[in-house]
């Protein structure tokens, strides 16, 4: 079944001229896949997703990286997330740990939809909390405070996908590491629902580095980029 998730964004860029710029109104719709995850789409993208993961630094780490674009990283996943601190805990700890950012809350979204009180009861009576769906098991030295703390659940939360992506070498893997654990996806026991967890990540991941994309980054192409290139031929 498709379900639509409609993202009504009212972002403003900073202006490094002063001209007065627009609002723009993004709207986009995320449809999840009608189809079961299969695994020869699995190994195909483990694959691309394998290159991808050895390619230069993501561009949204990197506009997260400079001062003077910073703040605008910063308002695009505030308006994604509808939570400044949601965003401002994922935006630091995917930092820290080198995760690309759109992977970072396209996984964020799917285990909680951005909910920093999100829990869930396994049938092994274990619960997951928070953000990032933090095992009770796995973590035991967390309070239930801590769990439902942006901050540290993002802290963990990447810290661990950071584990699951030096494991597996690439994103699809890892993804599947975070859902169902090392040891069922290196013994080839991944289940058939932790394939379509994963299909759910990627749909969303694309659509968030679109958005940012047209957003973000195309606007410090245009307005920043061709001004530098002009300031070095200058001084040549």
């Amino acid at each position: 079944m498709l379900t639509g998730i409609a993202l009504s964004i009212y972002f403003c860029l900073p202006n490094p001229v002063a001209e007065p710029i627009p609002q723009i109104a993004i709207t986009d719709t995320i449809e999840e896949p009608e189809d079961d995850f299969s695994e020869d789409l699995f190994d195909h993208l483990t694959e691309v997703s394998f290159e991808k993961i050895n390619s230069d630094t993501d561009s949204g780490l990197e506009l997260y990286r400079q001062s003077f674009s910073r703040s605008s990283v910063e308002k695009f996943y505030t308006c994604i997330t509808h939570d400044k601190d949601v965003a401002l805990a994922i935006l630091s700890e995917a930092d820290k740990n080198d995760i690309p950012l759109a992977l970072a809350f396209a996984l964020a979204y799917t285990e909680s939809r951005y909910n920093p009180k999100a829990t869930n009861s396994n049938s092994n009576t274990t619960i997951d909390r928070g953000l990032f769906q933090l095992n009770s098991n796995s973590f035991p030295a967390l309070t239930e405070a801590d769990f439902f703390d942006p901050y540290i659940s993002a802290k963990y939360g990447m810290s661990h996908l950071k584990f699951c992506l030096n494991s597996a070498g690439n994103e699809v893997s890892a993804l599947a590491m975070y859902n169902a654990g090392t040891g069922r996806v290196r013994s080839n026991k991944t289940p058939q629902s932790t394939l379509n967890y994963v299909g759910k990540i990627i749909t969303y991941q694309k659509m968030l580095e679109s958005l940012f994309a047209d957003e973000v980054e195309a606007y410090y192409e245009t307005r920043l980029l061709p001004g530098i290139t002009v300031a070095v031929a200058d001084k040549r």
